[in-house]
């Protein structure tokens, strides 16, 4: 799978990509996790790496952790919301 040099909306990846990208391999591995994107190294406002001007990283990719029940949910749409609204 080749991703794209520099950030781009979504629509633009090949459906390929996308459909590699959600794949999952069922309920067992699929779960809550912590993610592994360095809180201290984003951008608390938009979620840009500070050692990648132009890379995002939002959801269950960055490492934040939080009660089950909905909370792993609305940091995923609160993160990109945050960052859809910085570019």
């Amino acid at each position: 799978m080749r991703l794209p040099e520099r950030a781009c909306p979504a629509a633009d990846l090949p459906d390929m990509t996308l459909k590699r990208l959600v794949e999952i391999r069922g309920l067992p591995q699929a779960g809550v996790t912590v993610g592994e994107a360095d809180t201290r190294e984003l951008s608390s406002q938009s979620t840009e790496a500070s050692k990648a001007p132009g890379l995002h990283f939002i959801g269950e990719v960055v490492d934040v952790a939080g009660w089950l029940g909905g909370y792993h949910f609305q940091w995923a749409w609160a993160s990109a919301v945050a960052c859809a609204q910085m570019l």
